[in-house]
């Protein structure tokens, strides 16, 4: 009997271990055109949203893989995002995500928007996408160097 309790606590040990090892987090990078703020399990597929823009374009795309499955595939649908008391619409254009069987949404923000400085002062944001809320966390999101490598000169 110790032995399969042992096992057992080991066995939990392990498994909490790799369920940690792959948790979400964040992850900044740049290539020679572009910036990309992504979050998600590195070194994986699973990317729970992300950030990109070409440098110093002015320009900020968002991704988020995975919103509203009741929501219609190819569709202009506005979106809201808000992050501390402060709340903004987005245009976005939905898409069909057919290895997470749902649907994607996509959107563009012009990095000089006033809404930047609540991300920036923030620690998480969330995004309303139809009836799917969806919340994010900004802790060690590394969103002031990407805005500075977005901004337009």
């Amino acid at each position: 009997m110790p032995k399969l309790v042992t096992s057992t606590i080991a066995l939990f040990f392990a498994l909490a271990a790799s369920a940690a090892a792959q948790e979400r987090q964040w992850n900044f990078d740049i290539s020679d055109t572009d910036a990309y703020l992504l979050f998600g399990v590195p070194e994986s597929d699973d990317v729970g949203m992300s950030f990109w823009c070409g440098l110093k374009s002015g320009e900020i795309n968002m991704f988020f893989p995975e919103s509203d499955p009741a929501l219609a595939a190819d569709a202009d649908l506005q979106f809201t995002i808000s992050a501390g008391e402060e709340t903004i619409t987005i245009d976005g254009k939905t898409s069909a995500n057919e290895e997470a069987g749902s649907i994607s949404i996509e959107a563009r923000i012009d990095e000089a928007d006033p809404f930047w400085r609540h991300m920036l002062d923030a620690d998480r944001f969330r995004v309303k996408v139809g009836a799917e809320e969806l919340i994010f966390p900004l802790v060690d999101a590394e969103l002031a160097s990407f805005m500075l490598a977005c901004r337009k000169n």
